[in-house]
Parts: structure tokens; sequence; C-alpha cells
């Protein structure tokens, strides 16, 4: 269907329709220097700014600040306290002014880099800085990559709701890269297993199963990035992984705006 404006008796009528496009590319090893995928996203702009919280700053900020180095990108900071309390308006302002002393233009993109919590802060900051703001989204636990990663919500809590503000925003580009699941808490690779519980129950049989043999050992290993794992498990792993990410991106890409309430992946929330 196309766009239209009409007449109507009393005045005009507009239908309007705006195309969704976002990308996913799975990467072992986003800032290794060798992988060139994320810094050709800013050849075209010359410099980075990256948003991303406290814990991940003292984590991996050297790691980040040599691969842009390594490609001639010079990279700015922006650190968000860390923990469901930092998911505020305060935060989001916080990030807005950092984008307003680098100097963000249109169509630039910030990258962010984290969990859940970090991408639905920045994105939403995103939606609202000069309305649409384009943003790369890195995430870094298990359940930012295999649920807050697929889906276009981005939101900050507020008077005491959770994600009572926020907007439907998509980044340009995800990219999946599993080896942040090596320092990732044990009770965080069990929140994620969690999630993959939920959606394989719902809609993936073989990778439910693959679970039930291997749960144990899968977070044990960090889904097999810890030194040493077994390479069978890493392949199962990653086939439990993709084919959850490919599952909920079926079931959430034709209701990305949530206009149809009653959703396959929302079982147990109502």
């Amino acid at each position: 269907m196309s766009a239209s404006v009409s007449k109507t008796e009393n005045g005009f009528s507009v239908r309007g329709y705006e195309e969704i496009k976002y990308d996913f590319a799975f990467v072992e090893g986003v800032f290794n220097t060798a992988n060139t995928q994320l810094a050709d996203c800013y050849q075209k702009w010359g410099r980075v700014l990256t948003v991303l919280d406290e814990n991940m700053k003292s984590l991996y900020g050297d790691q980040i600040s040599k691969y842009f180095d390594h490609h001639g990108l010079p990279v700015t900071f922006h650190a968000m306290p860390v923990g469901e309390k930092a998911k505020t308006m305060e935060s989001l302002l916080g990030i807005c002014d950092a984008m307003t002393k680098f100097g963000t233009i249109r169509k630039e993109p910030v990258l962010v880099v984290g969990g859940g919590l970090v991408t639905d802060v920045a994105g939403f900051a995103c939606a609202s800085y000069r309305r649409n703001t384009n943003f790369i989204r890195v995430p870094t636990t298990l359940i930012g990559l295999i649920d807050a990663s697929v889906s276009i919500k981005v939101a900050v809590n507020y008077g005491n709701y959770k994600n009572r503000l926020g907007a439907y925003h998509a980044p340009i580009w995800t990219f999946l890269d599993f080896t942040f699941l090596k320092t990732l808490p044990i009770a965080q690779v069990r929140n994620g297993f969690a999630e993959i519980i939920k959606i394989t129950s719902c809609a993936d049989l073989k990778s439910f199963d693959l679970l039930d043999k291997h749960c144990e050992q899968l977070i044990e290993t960090r889904f097999g990035r810890l030194e040493g794992s077994d390479p069978e498990l890493v392949k199962v792993s990653d086939t439990i992984c993709y084919d959850a990410i490919h599952e909920m991106l079926r079931l959430e890409t034709p209701n990305l705006h949530e206009i149809m309430l009653d959703r396959v992946i929302a079982y147990g929330h109502t």
C-alpha cells in the first residue's frame, strides 16, 4: 500500500507507511581488530561516541579504544551508572548531554554497548534526540543477546513504573558477539537461560531438548565461551542461540509496534 492523502467531508485523511529495516550480524570478537564490520560503519563519520555502563567501561574500555585506534577512529565514551535504579530520565538526559557535547549530527550513529538496561535507555535517548538519531547496538548479556536485542522497544522507568516512558526505535545494526558471556556473572547467565527456556517452549522443540540435555554445561561454561570449553558444546550453544534469536524475530516482526497485545512470546507475562 502506498501513502496517500484524500479529501473528506470536513477536511483531509492522511495515510502513511514507514519501512522498518534493521540488520543483525554474528561476530566472534566484535572488538578484535581483525574484524572490520563495526569499524566500517564509522569510517564515513571518522569518529565514534560510545555509550555503555561503568562496569563495561572498566571491563572493555581499553579493548574498545584499541580497536577504534587501530582503525583510525577517535572514540569518546559516555559511561552511565549500573543497575535498574539507573534506568531513569536523568540517565537519558545525561546521554543527550553527551551527544550535544560530542556534536552528534543527523544520521550519525551512536554506539551502544551493554545489557538490555543500557540499550533501552540509550535507545530511547537516540529516539528522542532530534526526534530520530541512529544507533548501533552491541548487546553484552545473554538476555540482551537473545531477547532485548531483538525488539525495537526502548524505554526508561518513571514514577515507580517499569518502562513507563519509551518509544519504538530500531538500531541500524545489531552485532551479536557471544564472547562477552565469558565475563558475565553466572546469575545473569541463569536469567538468560530462563528466557531461552521460555522462547523454546513456545516455538522450538529442538532447541528445548538441547537445553534439557546440556543445561548444566551451558551455564557453567558461559555457553561455551570460557577457555577450554568443548568445541562440540560451542556448536550446541551457537545452534540454540541462533535458533532462539530467529524464533524471537519471527514472532516479533509482524508486530514490532505491539499493536496486538496477545503475543505468543508473552507467555507467562499474562
